[in-house]
């Protein structure tokens, strides 16, 4: 399986690898308890990485657990399906919601299951240590699909809204880096791409929206009587946010447009 960019940063992809290395280690006699422990240590990092505490307990949803005074994991887990998403707008895009969180809570106990190795037992046979390994990366691919399902279906949901936010801040917003080489306005034509949109975030308040692309752009100098125009393509990237109470309704909070190749 891979996992490449799929985890929350290097220090989980140093886990894991760590993690693999000790399985394989075969004058270890306590190798498929360190590597269990390493996998466990993933697992509550990858959750708080994606799921901090504070950004659950601000979803709308969350409701403290009588059994601990902490959040669940299987709250955390439901935090990165969803953020603070409702139900209800999670099941308007299509998604069985009891079925998103079943999937991802399966992930849980499974991978609970794989790496709860008892330290009285040593286990050195080498076909178990690497049904443990398979099993348990098993459960870490199927939480991370879990999270994605989430996050593709907004996307789905919100392309149109989208682009329409984009084409709006593209019409009224003054954009200084191309302002400043233009002398007498100038027009953007962007080259779009659904694949250029990325849910960055869904947090317990905002959903966060990414859209790069291309820019043509038409630079206008000189008078009426000798007008010039000088076209240039601007790598760009805007950034919406949108409340998760009202996700269609995106606005503009940052952006840069990628002036380098002008002055080559």
């Amino acid at each position: 399986m891979d996992f490449a960019g799929r985890l929350p940063d290097q220090f989980s992809h140093d886990l894991l690898a760590g993690s693999l290395l000790v399985a394989k280690e075969p004058i270890n006699p306590v190798r498929l308890h360190l590597a269990a422990a390493g996998l466990r240590e993933l697992f509550g990092h990858i959750l708080h990485a994606d799921a901090p505490d504070d950004e659950v307990r601000a979803c709308s949803w969350f409701v403290q657990d009588q059994n601990t005074e902490t959040v669940t994991r299987r709250q955390k887990a439901i935090y990165s399906t969803q953020g603070g998403l409702s139900d209800g707008f999670v099941e308007g895009l299509g998604l069985d919601v009891k079925d998103l969180h079943k999937t991802a809570i399966k992930s849980i106990q499974v991978l609970n299951k794989a790496t709860h190795v008892r330290p009285e037992t040593l286990v050195s046979d080498e076909a178990a240590i690497d049904a443990f390994v398979q099993e348990a990366l098993s459960a870490l691919d199927g939480l991370l699909v879990s999270f994605q399902q989430g996050r593709d279906a907004v996307k789905e949901a919100l392309v149109d809204d989208v682009y329409e936010a984009m084409w709006d801040a593209l019409i009224e917003q003054t954009f200084d880096e191309i302002d400043i080489l233009a002398g007498k306005g100038y027009e953007i034509d962007p080259w779009i791409d659904d694949q250029q949109i990325e849910i960055e975030a869904i947090r317990a308040n905002v959903v966060v929206v990414r859209f790069s692309g291309l820019a043509h752009v038409t630079l206008h100098y000189g008078p009426k009587h000798d007008a010039a125009e000088i076209p240039h393509d601007f790598p760009f990237w805007l950034r919406f946010e949108a409340l998760v109470d009202d996700p269609t309704k995106l606005g503009l909070v940052d952006h840069h447009f990628d002036d380098t190749g002008w002055y080559t």
